[in-house]
């Protein structure tokens, strides 16, 4: 047995494991923590909290009195297990209670005598202005009349406007310097209206590589008007008016912010519209891949009348839910399905599923069981099944401040495995399988960059998906693009700074996604007379690549390594997939477009959005 000056020595070297307190119902258990030893075995020893003291504990020698006693007795202030230096140094300030109230109760009335939402007082914003007061007063230390510092709604109306031309400016300074070591940029872009005016809107979005981070910048969201004279031909007119002004529209903001159109690289990503496909038929034209999910998702339901019918059926009960106020009967809440919002179909059933026994239950009460006649339960269980890998690949692939676009191939590949006809598949389902299969190579468009996107990542480099010519195609037109780009003799490139990734989102189903389209081809060269260079030596080397780790600042640290491919990397990569960071604009503007805001000028509103990028 070891003694107690062993035990606090290997508690210390860090080969004893402190516990968390054991469950127990007495009070003094909370003063201790077991100890586990280096074979994972609790030892019969305990540790005060408070004194750090060891203490035998064996029950059914030495019983608890001991332990009952030394908690009762020790006096010494205790000390949080997680304690480290900054904590130890740093003094917290203590708010006393009644302050916290005092301010609680101004939030109240501020949100009841001015008709605001509670959330107003959970946003960055308010935090600031809170601070802001703080330090004010501060600076006056005594009582002011609070009306004399207020300023006027029409003063904070310029106030927005300078302010975010103030940092349009610092912007444009210093995006002059991010574009020297950028090869090629981002533009997502995307049409829309305000719901209460039809007034139209065009949102312009840049995204580009910097220091192993993806940026992405609303650079202006412009009022378009179109001219109403012609009646028939309003639809026509603006059709034309997209197709002409839509590139000049990109090109003119890209200008102003200190862009030279002619020297970058542009890859535009919208969404799938007619007007905008033939806009920019011309240039580097990306289809938003998860308006081409959502496309195909949608257009194969109709295949099948009894799918068609569960579905709407679950509409109509979602409807009526919320029409008759019935939501409040549900222990959560049924979703809409909505045409302009991706994956709602799917919300829709989860929601109806998750809490079918009770809309049985609330629509038996009420005789309105006829509602759910067409509802084929088992079926929206498939459906539910079927679609979701669809819904989880759109919102990996939706993602703004990660890499995407190496991520399509692999997710297409994924969504026709879950598409295979099984044996035990119902007629619905195999209907829909063999719609989405159609659709899939239909809706989604894969170009070039998507291939190259995925070979430059370490975990799909040997596109083992693909055949051999198929390869060497790829690796063809990777060669090609370092030459486009002006990267194959450029060998000067500044000193790596290594990256530690903070934060993976959902990095399991990533590597998942790659690890099956990898499958377990060898990394190798398909072509031994190839030439050595680095698209070749990226090939054949063995990388290890940590999971979860950013691609981008993967290839950050391995710049010193692959100097011409890690240019590439970093300036494809920080392309998107979707056009989903100009279509977000779109929802923030609802909470800015309220019904009673309608008076706002289109400058106003680009110069709020825009000051939400800082």
């Amino acid at each position: 047995m070891s003694s107690k000056e062993n035990i606090q020595k290997s508690i210390q070297n860090g080969e004893y494991t402190i516990l968390d307190k054991p469950k127990s119902n007495a009070t003094w258990w909370n003063n201790f923590n077991r100890i586990k030893d280096t074979n994972d075995e609790i030892i019969n020893y305990v540790q005060c909290v408070r004194c750090k003291q060891i203490l035998a504990y064996e029950p059914k020698i030495t019983g608890s009195s001991t332990l009952k006693n030394h908690a009762s007795s020790c006096k010494v202030t205790d000390v949080s297990s997680n304690n480290t230096i900054e904590n130890m140094w740093t003094k917290k300030d203590h708010i006393p209670s009644g302050i916290k109230r005092l301010i609680g109760d101004a939030c109240a009335k501020m949100c009841s005598y001015d008709m605001r939402p509670y959330e107003m007082v959970s946003g960055k914003g308010f935090e600031l202005l809170c601070h802001t007061l703080i330090d004010v007063g501060r600076k006056i230390s005594k009582p002011i009349d609070i009306s004399s510092i207020i300023p006027d709604p029409t003063t904070i109306s310029r106030r927005v406007q300078v302010l975010a031309e103030e940092s349009r400016k610092t912007f444009i300074s210093n995006l002059s310097q991010h574009m020297k070591n950028v090869k090629m940029i981002g533009v997502t872009g995307d049409y829309w209206k305000n719901s209460f005016t039809s007034d139209s809107y065009f949102t312009i979005t840049l995204h580009y590589h910097l220091n192993g981070k993806i940026e992405s910048i609303m650079l202006k969201t412009i009022h378009v008007t179109i001219s109403k004279t012609g009646g028939s031909n309003i639809k026509l007119r603006g059709f034309f008016f997209i197709l002409e002004n839509t590139k000049k529209l990109i090109y003119d903001t890209l200008s102003m912010h200190g862009i030279n159109v002619d020297l970058c690289h542009i890859v535009f990503v919208t969404d799938n519209g007619s007007n905008m496909v033939k806009a920019l038929e011309c240039d580097a034209h990306l289809r938003c891949v998860c308006h081409c999910i959502n496309l195909a998702v949608q257009q194969s339901i109709p295949v099948c009348e009894q799918l068609v019918n569960t579905v709407g059926s679950c509409q109509s009960l979602v409807t009526h839910f919320k029409k008759c106020e019935l939501q409040n009967k549900l222990t959560t809440s049924l979703k809409k399905d909505v045409d302009t919002r991706w994956n709602s179909i799917v919300e829709m059933l989860n929601s109806v599923d998750k809490v079918y026994n009770e809309i049985l239950a609330v629509l038996a009460e009420r005789k309105e069981e006829h509602l759910v006649d067409d509802l084929d339960i088992h079926l929206v269980r498939d459906l539910i099944i079927l679609l979701e890998p669809f819904k989880n690949g759109s919102e990996i692939l939706s993602a703004e401040k990660e890499s995407t676009l190496h991520l399509v191939l692999p997710f297409v590949k994924k969504f026709k495995q879950v598409c295979e006809i099984n044996p035990s598949d119902t007629v619905p389902i195999k209907q829909i399988k063999r719609s989405l299969l159609s659709n899939i190579d239909e809706k989604i468009w894969l170009s070039e960059l998507h291939y190259i996107a995925t070979f430059l990542c370490p975990e799909t480099k040997s596109l083992s998906s693909l055949s051999k010519s198929e390869r060497n195609s790829v690796i063809k037109s990777v060669r090609n693009l370092l030459k486009t780009l002006g990267i194959e003799n450029h060998d000067s490139m500044e000193e790596p700074v290594i990256y530690i990734s903070k934060k993976r989102i959902k990095c399991d189903a990533v590597h998942d996604v790659l690890k099956s389209f990898n499958g377990s081809l060898e990394t190798s060269s398909d072509d031994d007379n190839e030439p050595i260079d680095e698209v070749n030596d990226y090939i054949k080397t063995k990388i290890s690549y940590p999971k979860g780790q950013s691609l981008l600042q993967w290839w950050q640290n391995n710049s010193f390594r692959f100097k011409k491919l890690s240019q590439l990397a970093c300036s494809l990569l920080a392309i998107p997939a979707s056009s989903a960071a100009s279509e977000r604009v779109f929802s923030k503007t609802g909470r800015i477009l309220e019904a009673r805001r309608q008076q706002l000028s289109p400058e106003s509103l680009d110069s709020l959005l825009f000051l939400r990028n800082f």
